[in-house]
């Protein structure tokens, strides 16, 4: 009974290190695109009050998968704290002043295990010309695929007895981008960012 109370509590700690917290400044005037963030289901975004002025957080109805308010909240060092659970796109805004917006994107965790035989590295990256992709084991047969952040599939090729790949990336808009590898029933999932 010890041990599996033991493995319970390693597992949860494995799960709560897995997940990230991101601060944002909330005051007057602070909008997108630096009240942007792209995060990854069970991350928390954590809102604090610069200013004396009072504010809400609060999703934007129709345009958020997720629903969160803050309520008014008025002077410096106050917080707001929402953990999102839904893939997808959330707008929020302060229901106060209607210049403080932003935009909060959800993706898929990426905490996939990442196998011996899809083991892969992507240089540069950041970068704005060329990704290349490098193969720890060299996959005889399998398929990479890369999705921008809105779901969009930009590349779906096989690969066949290859272990380093290379892929213009000069006419992609700017952002960030999903690069997955499939051998059998293998998958592994990295981020790069196209600048």
């Amino acid at each position: 009974m010890k041990l599996k109370l033991l493995f319970v509590a390693l597992f949860a700690g494995a799960l709560l290190q897995a997940q990230t917290t991101y601060n944002l400044d909330w005051e007057t005037g602070f909008n997108s695109p630096e009240a942007d963030l792209t995060i990854e289901v069970g991350d928390t975004v954590i809102w604090t009050w610069t200013d004396a002025l009072p504010h809400t957080v609060e999703s934007v109805s129709g345009s958020s998968v997720e629903t969160f308010n803050s309520g008014f909240l008025t002077g410096m060092g106050q917080t707001f704290s929402y953990t999102f659970t839904v893939e997808g796109v959330n707008d929020y805004i302060c229901g106060v002043h209607s210049n403080m917006f932003g935009t909060i994107t959800v993706v898929p965790s990426l905490s996939i295990k990442e196998f011996d035989q899809t083991s892969f590295s992507i240089l540069p990256n950041p970068t704005s010309e060329e990704i290349q992709i490098n193969l720890v084991n060299p996959i005889i047969l399998g398929s990479i695929q890369v999705f921008d952040l809105l779901g969009k599939q930009m590349i779906d090729e096989p690969i066949q007895e290859s272990n380093q790949l290379t892929i213009p990336v000069q006419s992609w808009k700017k952002g960030i981008y999903l690069v997955k590898i499939n051998s059998g029933e293998n998958t592994a999932i990295k981020r790069v960012v196209i600048n």
